[in-house]
Protein backbone atom coordinates (compact mmCIF):
# COMPACT_ATOMS: atom_id res chain seq x y z
CA UNK A 1 0.00 0.00 0.00
CA UNK A 2 1.53 3.29 -1.11
CA UNK A 3 2.14 6.18 1.25
CA UNK A 4 -0.74 8.66 0.95
CA UNK A 5 0.38 12.13 -0.07
CA UNK A 6 -1.46 13.67 2.91
CA UNK A 7 0.85 11.86 5.34
CA UNK A 8 3.93 13.32 3.64
CA UNK A 9 3.38 16.79 5.09
CA UNK A 10 6.79 17.58 6.57
CA UNK A 11 9.64 19.18 4.61
CA UNK A 12 13.01 17.61 5.34
CA UNK A 13 16.43 18.39 3.93
CA UNK A 14 18.95 15.67 3.18
CA UNK A 15 22.66 16.50 3.46
CA UNK A 16 25.59 14.53 2.10
CA UNK A 17 29.18 14.60 3.37
CA UNK A 18 31.77 16.31 1.20
CA UNK A 19 35.47 16.74 1.77
CA UNK A 20 37.00 20.05 0.83
CA UNK A 21 40.72 20.63 0.72
CA UNK A 22 42.10 23.45 2.83
CA UNK A 23 44.47 26.11 1.53
CA UNK A 24 47.97 24.95 0.65
CA UNK A 25 47.08 21.30 1.24
CA UNK A 26 46.69 21.89 4.98
CA UNK A 27 44.39 18.90 5.12
CA UNK A 28 40.86 18.07 4.14
CA UNK A 29 37.93 19.32 6.15
CA UNK A 30 34.68 17.31 6.08
CA UNK A 31 31.54 19.43 5.64
CA UNK A 32 27.88 18.83 4.88
CA UNK A 33 26.29 19.86 1.59
CA UNK A 34 22.54 20.17 0.97
CA UNK A 35 21.55 17.45 -1.50
CA UNK A 36 17.73 17.12 -1.46
CA UNK A 37 14.57 18.71 -0.09
CA UNK A 38 11.72 16.20 0.17
CA UNK A 39 8.23 15.72 1.55
CA UNK A 40 8.21 13.17 4.37
CA UNK A 41 6.34 11.84 7.36
CA UNK A 42 8.53 12.80 10.32
CA UNK A 43 7.65 11.10 13.61
CA UNK A 44 9.54 11.81 16.84
CA UNK A 45 9.64 8.82 19.17
CA UNK A 46 7.36 8.85 22.17
CA UNK A 47 8.83 9.03 25.68
CA UNK A 48 8.12 5.32 26.10
CA UNK A 49 9.98 4.51 22.85
CA UNK A 50 12.96 6.67 23.89
CA UNK A 51 13.17 4.89 27.26
CA UNK A 52 12.99 1.50 25.53
CA UNK A 53 15.64 2.59 23.02
CA UNK A 54 17.98 3.67 25.82
CA UNK A 55 17.44 0.31 27.53
CA UNK A 56 18.46 -1.37 24.28
CA UNK A 57 21.50 0.96 24.04
CA UNK A 58 20.06 2.74 21.00
CA UNK A 59 20.10 6.47 20.31
CA UNK A 60 17.15 6.52 17.89
CA UNK A 61 15.05 9.67 18.37
CA UNK A 62 12.77 9.78 15.31
CA UNK A 63 11.56 8.05 12.16
CA UNK A 64 11.32 9.61 8.72
CA UNK A 65 9.21 7.95 6.03
CA UNK A 66 9.86 8.94 2.39
CA UNK A 67 8.68 7.77 -1.01
CA UNK A 68 10.94 5.01 -2.31
CA UNK A 69 14.32 6.13 -3.58
CA UNK A 70 17.77 4.61 -3.86
CA UNK A 71 19.99 7.68 -3.47
CA UNK A 72 19.82 8.02 0.33
CA UNK A 73 22.41 6.22 2.46
CA UNK A 74 23.37 5.93 6.11
CA UNK A 75 26.26 8.34 5.49
CA UNK A 76 23.81 11.23 5.03
CA UNK A 77 21.99 13.47 7.51
CA UNK A 78 18.43 14.72 7.78
CA UNK A 79 17.41 18.20 8.90
CA UNK A 80 13.91 18.86 10.19
CA UNK A 81 12.78 22.11 11.80
CA UNK A 82 16.36 23.27 12.30
CA UNK A 83 17.52 20.06 14.04
CA UNK A 84 20.06 17.75 12.43
CA UNK A 85 19.84 13.95 12.67
CA UNK A 86 22.20 11.17 11.60
CA UNK A 87 20.68 8.26 9.69
CA UNK A 88 21.19 5.11 11.77
CA UNK A 89 21.66 2.10 9.48
CA UNK A 90 20.43 1.52 5.97
CA UNK A 91 17.01 2.82 4.88
CA UNK A 92 14.31 0.24 5.66
CA UNK A 93 12.02 -0.79 2.76
CA UNK A 94 8.26 -1.14 3.18
CA UNK A 95 6.77 -4.52 4.13
CA UNK A 96 4.83 -5.12 0.90
CA UNK A 97 6.83 -4.65 -2.29
CA UNK A 98 9.90 -2.98 -0.82
CA UNK A 99 9.59 -0.25 -3.44
CA UNK A 100 6.80 2.01 -2.19
CA UNK A 101 8.52 3.87 0.64
CA UNK A 102 11.59 3.80 2.86
CA UNK A 103 11.91 4.52 6.57
CA UNK A 104 14.96 6.22 8.02
CA UNK A 105 15.79 5.67 11.68
CA UNK A 106 17.27 8.91 13.01
CA UNK A 107 19.48 9.75 15.97
CA UNK A 108 20.54 13.19 17.21
CA UNK A 109 23.86 14.48 15.99
CA UNK A 110 26.41 15.39 18.62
Amino acid sequence: MAVKAGKLRHRVKIYKPVTKSGPLNSGSKPTWEHALTLWAEFTPLSVKDVINAKAADSQIRARCKLRYRTDITSKMRVEYMGLMYDIDGDPLPDDNSGREYITLMLKSTR
